[in-house]
Order: C-alpha cells, then sequence, then structure tokens
C-alpha cells in the first residue's frame, strides 16, 4: 500500500496515492515534445534521407534551417515545461522507491539532450558534432519511450493503491 502523499486544501486525505500533473502541463509537456520528436525526425530525413547521391551529409536541404528553428523553439517552449515538474511531482513522486528508476532515467535523458543540445551551438570544434548530432538523436528517440515508461509505471501505482 502506498502512503497518502497529498493532502486537500483543508489537511482532508484524499483516499489514495495521486501524484498527476495539472491538465494543462501534461498536455504542454506531450505537445512540445511531439514537436521535438517530429522535426527532429523529419530533418533527419530531410537532411540524410533526401539526400542528392554524393552531397556531404548533412545535405542542406530547403526545409532544413526552418526545422532546426522550430525544433530549438519548442526546446525552449519544454525546458520550463520540464523544469516545473520537480517543483511538486519530483518531490512528492521520489517519495515512493518503485516509481524513482523511470523517473531518473528520464531526468538523465533529459539532461543529456539539454547539454548536446547547447553543444551545438557553443562547441567549435569540427570534430565534435557527429558524436553531439549522433548522441542527440539517440537520446531524443530514447525520450518519448521514457516518458511512456514513467506514465504507465505511474498509472499502474496509481490504480494499484
Amino acid at each position: 500500500m502506498l502512503p497518502n502523499l497529498h493532502s486537500r486544501p483543508h489537511g482532508r486525505p484524499h483516499g489514495r496515492f495521486h501524484n498527476r500533473l495539472p491538465r494543462w502541463h501534461r498536455r504542454a509537456i506531450y505537445a512540445a515534445t511531439g514537436t521535438l520528436l517530429l522535426s527532429g525526425a523529419i530533418w533527419l530525413i530531410v537532411a540524410y534521407g533526401l539526400a542528392p547521391p554524393g552531397e556531404p551529409l548533412p545535405a542542406p536541404h530547403p526545409w532544413a534551417g526552418t526545422l532546426l528553428m522550430l525544433h530549438g523553439v519548442a526546446a525552449y517552449v519544454a525546458l520550463p515545461m520540464f523544469a516545473l515538474v520537480g517543483h511538486v511531482h519530483m518531490r512528492t513522486g521520489w517519495r515512493v522507491p518503485e516509481l524513482r528508476s523511470a523517473a531518473l532515467a528520464l531526468c538523465v535523458t533529459l539532461a543529456f539532450l539539454v547539454l548536446t543540445g547547447l553543444g551545438f551551438y557553443y562547441v567549435s570544434t569540427e570534430s565534435a558534432l557527429p558524436f553531439l548530432r549522433w548522441s542527440h538523436v539517440a537520446a531524443g528517440a530514447v525520450l518519448p519511450c521514457g516518458l511512456a515508461l514513467h506514465i504507465l509505471r505511474g498509472r499502474r501505482m496509481t490504480r494499484g493503491s
């Protein structure tokens, strides 16, 4: 049985564990994550999949700049949305040992994405770009899986209490 970690405003406890983000916050995270995933995936397709034969990769494409701009703006929107999770959701959820591993993996993935994304701007060594690019792509592919795992585990814990 999970501990009751939330109380109603006047101290009356809920009947079960609840640590769900508000609807607006969940939707904002899902929208930002979806935009990041789509803009990154489409950029990969146009920069690598649609490259003319013999063109150095990533190949320039008319959409590439717009897609990277959209990706960057979505990242700036997503960053505070994910940061706001720490205010209550993480502090409360950390008390549940069964959820820690998925939450920690999600936090590490997000931090890695932020650092590799910043690396594109601030690392001037040309030889570092392939590592930054492909590690960012790999972490970006893992993020939706980690987010889904975290949500499913949290829902299972909520239903089980």
